[in-house]
């Protein structure tokens, strides 16, 4: 049986793409083993075949079956796949959104409440290190999450679909919650 080179020998001898000193090479490999040689008189024959094949279109329907199977390989593709951006970006967005109120919040109290610009210049300096802390602690999480999804390749896809999912029922929750709140009144 032949080696990978024997192999890639035969396959470009059939398509015309040796040179003479591997064409040479080829056929002293082929002279030195009978099952070498056999295996390349199987392949010519196949190749003969092939190439004296009529040229017919493939049905319509095998057509779009193949190309059915593509697109799902690429979407499978962790590399092709841009939803875990796309689900890395949503996440990253509903923290900001979940914590400008609170950021906000804090900010007007110290504005309100502070007289005093020492105490005013030392508070924004802790929040500063504060947020600082934060933005560091999320780089930590994204750069979790961006080794997550390379290792998982299904999870950009569950993310996008979870995400919608669990919109759906927290408002349908808030709904039922403001419905038995209207019936308590």
């Amino acid at each position: 049986m032949a080696n990978d080179r024997g192999r890639r020998l035969m396959q470009e001898a059939l398509d015309d793409r040796l040179s003479p000193e591997a064409l040479q090479e080829l056929h002293s490999r082929l002279n030195a083993d009978p099952d070498e040689a056999d295996e390349f008189d199987r392949l010519r024959a196949v190749d003969r075949t092939l190439k004296s094949a009529p040229h017919e279109r493939a049905p319509q329907a095998l057509a779009l079956r193949i190309m059915a199977r593509l697109a799902e390989e690429i979407q499978n593709n962790p590399r092709l796949n841009h939803l875990s951006g796309l689900a890395l970006a949503v996440g990253l967005g509903l923290v900001a959104l979940t914590l400008m109120p609170l950021l906000i919040g804090l900010g007007w109290l110290l504005v309100t409440s502070v007289g005093s610009a020492a105490f005013f210049n030392t508070a924004i300096q802790a929040l500063t290190g504060f947020v600082a802390a934060g933005a560091a602690a999320m780089a930590g999480v994204v750069q979790s999450a961006q080794n997550v999804m390379q290792s998982t390749p299904i999870l950009p896809a569950a993310l996008v679909t979870l995400i919608p999912v669990g919109v759906f029922w927290l408002r349908r929750l808030s709904r039922e919650n403001r419905g038995t709140d209207e019936d308590d009144e």
